[in-house]
């Protein structure tokens, strides 16, 4: 049971956590402000990470190092946006817990990079990550306030260009690719769902449903994956093993 300003909220199994119909939010609130001080950095440190990683691939892809810079530039445009939504509400980002939640995901890119794996890291952040970016401000978006909604919208947009990169790459040359692409899957969707784990009681206090987030970025990623040449059932193997260790966390 989570407590939001004062209103007890039961924190039900997935998919479905949290009956948004029960209560409405107060923006200003402590409790709100206290969760969202975390959120907001793991957005802030998250939207800087996908910067430095998109400068790296511009490395790794020479011949479209012009739109891979162009990408990154729009992710330091997202981080810099969503530190105004936490000036506006005169919350104190938590930015050092963000970025050690975030340490496991960032190492393991570091690593394919060591490896001169180009499939490993756009795996890695075009589509798992923008897969989940695009979902979380999926889940945020009708309970963001005023000031927020259009800034995600916009950002919501973004992410989708990013995630068409990775796409298009990756799609032609899928026979291939196809063992790697699922091999840096494996590891990375646990890696990401983790960083959600100890910010459950906080997605929730800021009207979110992690259950929910969680079941719309296999739904993205099982799109993406799909569209890329896996078949519907490597598809749903990878995502299952992929989500297992978040789901029996869930159920404890």
């Amino acid at each position: 049971m989570v407590a939001i300003c004062g209103l007890a909220v039961v924190a039900l199994p997935f998919p479905s956590l949290l009956p948004m119909s029960l209560f409405s939010l107060d923006y200003l609130c402590p409790a709100y402000r206290d969760a969202y001080g975390r959120i907001n950095a793991m957005v802030i440190v998250g939207e800087g990470l996908a910067y430095r990683h998109f400068r790296l691939l511009a490395a790794a892809f020479p011949e479209q190092a012009r739109e891979l810079k162009h990408l990154a530039a729009m992710e330091a445009g997202h981080a810099r946006a969503f530190v105004g939504c936490g000036l506006h509400l005169g919350i104190q980002p938590e930015l050092v817990l963000a970025r050690s939640l975030f340490a496991p995901l960032h190492g393991l890119f570091l690593e394919a990079r060591a490896q001169a794996d180009r499939v490993g890291q756009v795996v890695i952040q075009c589509l798992i990550v923008e897969c989940f970016a695009v979902a979380a401000y999926s889940a945020y978006l009708p309970v963001a306030d005023a000031y927020a909604q259009p800034i995600t919208a916009r950002v919501m947009a973004d992410e989708g260009k990013h995630l068409d990169f990775g796409e298009r790459w990756l799609r032609p040359q899928i026979v291939a690719v196809g063992g790697t692409v699922i091999a840096w899957c494996t590891r990375a969707i646990p890696v990401i769902l983790a960083i959600l784990s100890p910010l459950r009681a906080d997605v929730i206090a800021i009207g979110m449903d992690p259950g929910e987030l969680v079941g719309e970025f296999s739904a993205l990623l099982s799109e993406s994956l799909g569209r890329i040449g896996l078949s519907p059932e490597q598809v749903r193997r990878l995502l299952a093993a992929g989500a297992a260790p978040w789901l029996a966390g869930s159920a404890a």
